[in-house]
């Protein structure tokens, strides 16, 4: 007779263990929505990031195949979750993403499950993984992110997306800086063939910037100024200068935010150069962090890379070459050339959905999606995107 009663039993205390199916994602108790949650983020999620993927995607013939992908996704995995959504699935593109995360209010069991709910989706490789460190430390050539880069990579895209500063004021904990970790992440995809995708977004405003930092990058803006003919012309255009340029000075012209955008990216399309690669500057998003007003502090840029490989060059002359390569200052000169014209013409996303009512309503009904699917409470996020962004209807 006991026996009977455990067989009767035992269904019953499996279903409370188990439960009926699958559970859903649980919901966050505070239900917080945060900055980077504003309708914002969402067109440029969609407008750029997924734009240019998509593009990448097609012109590498990607069905079928591998996107490899490295971020910085945050607690919430939501440029994961949209790629997966908009890219990958509909393409039958397999996601097989390297995400590092070094928040520490989240704890390992959060990360786990935020992680697994993505992971579970058919469009994810199983192998998939967010480490629980600091993306800085690519730059140490021993550590552990630097090896499982090196595992996983080269990747199709790479995508740093950040809250403070990627030229901010360095920290004295032996930790290098996001220039020596993106540095390694280049010359590790100076291996691929194919061709990949780069986005950063970043603070660009004073506080956030280092003063070191800001010169040299400003520095970098104007040595290209004065020595690419092409450069100088495409400046002048993009900031109506007439007349004799030839003393024109980057800081005199530019704001802050485009010195900085200009400088930034001449430092990597110049170390994109020294490691066999070709850059095409795509496109510059800016927008404000707060909601008063006053000029865009973020910037959120798009380069598109291609293997452009060269032998170096013999100092010993005993090697020898019939052809003979454009040098790496008129390559730099060559695909730097149209970055002025990016910057002049970025686009502003808070001007965007503030003037166009149905590009506002789109992003907030995406964003809400998107959110929920991540454990918040969607039906209330409308409510806060027009709280914060000042907006009635739009």
């Amino acid at each position: 007779m006991a026996e009977e009663a455990a067989g009767v039993d035992e269904p019953d205390d499996l279903r409370a263990l188990l439960g009926d199916g699958p559970v859903a994602f649980p919901k966050r108790s505070e239900q917080e929505f945060l900055p980077w949650h504003r309708p914002r983020k969402q067109y440029v999620r969609r407008v750029q990031w997924c734009r240019e993927l998509g593009f990448l995607a097609r012109d590498l013939k990607l069905a079928e195949r591998e996107l490899r992908y490295l971020t910085l996704p945050g607690n919430d995995l939501l440029d994961i979750r949209h790629i997966a959504e908009t890219i990958c699935s509909p393409h039958a593109v397999k996601l097989r993403y390297l995400g590092f995360n070094s928040d520490a209010n989240q704890s390992i069991a959060e990360q786990h499950a935020a992680q697994f709910s993505i992971n579970r989706l058919s469009c994810i490789h199983p192998e998939s993984d967010v480490f629980p460190g600091d993306f800085r430390l690519v730059g140490e050539t021993r550590s552990v992110p630097w090896r499982r880069v090196k595992e996983v990579g080269p990747f199709h895209a790479i995508n740093l997306d950040l809250c403070g500063g990627f030229a901010g004021r360095g920290k004295s904990d032996g930790v290098p800086n996001y220039f020596t970790a993106l540095l390694a992440i280049l010359q590790n995809q100076a291996h691929s063939d194919e061709d990949f995708l780069l986005f950063i977004t970043t603070r660009m405003d004073d506080d956030n910037v280092d003063a070191e930092a800001k010169e040299t990058l400003v520095r970098l803006a104007q040595d290209i100024l004065d020595t690419c003919q092409m450069y100088e012309s495409a400046f002048a255009a993009a900031w109506g200068l007439e007349g004799d340029t030839s003393r024109t000075l980057v800081s005199e012209c530019a704001d802050a935010g485009e010195a900085f955008m200009l400088g930034l990216t001449q430092w990597i399309l110049a170390r994109g150069v020294s490691f066999g690669l070709k850059a095409s500057v795509r496109s510059f998003m800016t927008y404000r962090t707060g909601t008063g007003s006053g000029e865009d502090d973020i910037v959120s840029l798009a380069i598109r890379f291609a293997p452009d490989p060269f032998i170096q060059p013999d100092p010993s002359n005993l090697a020898k070459s019939s052809a003979t390569p454009h040098s790496q200052v008129q390559k730099l000169c060559e695909q730097s050339a149209k970055v002025p014209r990016r910057v002049s013409d970025r686009v502003r996303v808070d001007q965007i959905l503030q003037s166009q009512a149905a590009e506002f309503e789109r992003c907030v009904n995406e964003s809400s999606v998107l959110l929920g699917a991540a454990g918040y409470d969607s039906s209330s996020y409308r409510d806060w995107a027009i709280q914060v962004d000042g907006l009635a209807t739009a």
